[in-house]
């Protein structure tokens, strides 16, 4: 039988290439945890993340593949957004994060990964984020007068209200 070509790398050890890329792009602030039931949690401004994300996916040592998924949530006053990253290789999983303002301008990391393309017009648009540097930033499931329903001060309707 052949050596397979996937080997098991742990937290320690992503950690550790963590902080030597990080370091190598000169990112200044940026925080690393290994967080329960998340895994390996790594937060940072949301200026830094295409830069991050690229030379996550171009390292030799942790060999990023997939971006999983990107999704938000509002924590009142902001909106974290979560970046959810895989090595197939390596075999971990790797949660990316950062916070933006209320309508505050999102930058697309879809030159890193095309994946991030769908997920990104739907975040913008379901919590009110301004999308740049996307090849189709229009709406994807609402018109440009409904407000960003996932945000906490969106109030919600009742059944009466909606269907008269």
């Amino acid at each position: 039988m052949s050596a397979s070509p996937y080997q098991i790398m742990d937290s320690a050890a992503v950690i550790d290439g963590l902080h030597t890329a990080l370091d190598h792009l000169d990112i200044a602030a940026f925080q690393i945890e290994e967080a329960p039931h998340l895994g390996i949690v790594v937060r940072l401004d949301a200026i830094d993340v295409l830069v991050v994300m690229d030379a996550l996916r171009q390292s030799d040592l942790l060999k990023i593949e997939q971006l999983i998924d990107l999704f938000g949530a509002d924590i009142r006053e902001q909106i974290e957004v979560t970046y959810r990253l895989r090595s197939m290789t390596n075999n971990f999983d790797l949660m990316l994060k950062c916070e933006l303002p209320y309508g505050g301008d999102y930058h697309s990391v879809g030159a890193a990964f095309a994946s991030a393309w769908l997920p990104e017009r739907e975040l913008c648009e379901m919590f009110g984020l301004v999308l740049h540097d996307h090849p189709n930033p229009k709406r994807l499931l609402t018109t440009d007068v409904m407000p960003p329903f996932l945000r906490k001060e969106v109030r919600i309707r009742s059944k009466e209200e909606i269907w008269g």
